[in-house]
């Protein structure tokens, strides 16, 4: 049997020298096997990502780099048998690439990717379909963020399980969308 883990980061930005921040990893249940915070190695301050993720330089000051983990989380994401959904999940492997962890399994599922498909909304710019937020994901689905917001890596990781479980469901009898 598969086992799925959901995961999501949250950053110091976009670029090829940004890092990870935030950690989270949820199994197929919903249960936390991840909620961390780490301390970046080459930047100081994130002004735009900080105004978006709400992490401050101050709040992971006092914690480990990331790679003091790499060994246990490069045995999590590789682990036989195990399926990787993320919602925009190449940038998140990226991202933990840039950051020293570096993820080989290739048994992946981007929740982003698949929603844009079934939503079929042509992207001019780009080619292909619309990229949706995991905000609208979410709000299609009608998923309940309770006391929790967005851009938080637990809170995206949950609403992404949610959407993932929701888009598992059968369309009709026994079809999901992703038969």
């Amino acid at each position: 049997m598969e086992k799925i883990l959901v995961f999501d980061t949250e950053t110091t930005g976009f670029r090829s020298d940004d890092e990870v921040l935030t950690l989270a990893v949820v199994n197929g249940t919903g249960e936390t096997m991840v909620d961390s915070m780490y301390a970046p190695v080459r930047k100081a301050e994130w002004p735009d990502a900080e105004r978006i993720n709400r992490i401050s330089p101050a709040m992971v000051a006092d914690c480990d780099p990331i790679l003091t983990h790499r060994e246990e989380l490069e045995c999590l994401f590789n682990a036989p048998d195990t399926l990787l959904v993320g919602y925009n999940i190449e940038f998140d492997i990226r991202l933990l690439a840039q950051s020293g962890i570096r993820i080989t399994n290739a048994n992946r599922h981007d929740v982003m990717l698949a929603f844009s498909a079934f939503r079929k909304v042509p992207d001019a710019r780009r080619g292909g379909y619309r990229w949706w937020k995991l905000t609208e994901c979410a709000e299609y689905y009608r998923y309940d963020w309770g006391t929790t917001v967005a851009h938080g890596a637990l809170a995206d990781t949950l609403a992404t399980l949610f959407c993932y479980r929701k888009m598992s469901e059968p369309v009709y009898e026994e079809q999901s969308l992703f038969d």
